[in-house]
């Protein structure tokens, strides 16, 4: 990873907190309902399904790692992408799943057809 200054023990902690929150499908979902625009957590409840406590416990881990906004609304806390960037990460990763997925397919379609 050359981006022009040399990585330390505390960057590398920083990146693998970052990909540690990131790797968790209930807070990759909540990412992307949050990518339409800022919502509270009952809002999120509704939409997911899930429990208020967990959504409430996701969010804030998001918000520590600085990937999501907050701000009061009345009695509510309204939470927003702060990080726009986080969504190129995840095409990146969803590119690199579709080919490893049409590699699997085109191996799969070899050793069928011998």
């Amino acid at each position: 990873m050359d981006n022009g200054f040399p990585l330390g023990p505390t960057q590398f902690q920083a990146v693998g907190r970052l990909f540690g929150v990131l790797s968790d499908p209930t807070r990759l979902t909540l990412l992307h309902m949050l990518k339409t625009g800022p919502m509270n957590v009952s809002d999120l409840v509704t939409k997911t399904g899930l429990k208020q406590a967990n959504v409430s416990k996701q969010l804030v881990m998001m918000f520590d790692v600085g990937l999501l906004s907050r701000q009061r609304d009345g009695n509510q806390v309204r939470y927003g992408i702060r990080e726009p960037l986080i969504f190129q990460l995840c095409d990146l990763v969803c590119q690199k799943l579709q080919r490893d997925a049409q590699t699997q397919m085109e191996l799969h379609k070899a050793v069928a057809s011998q």
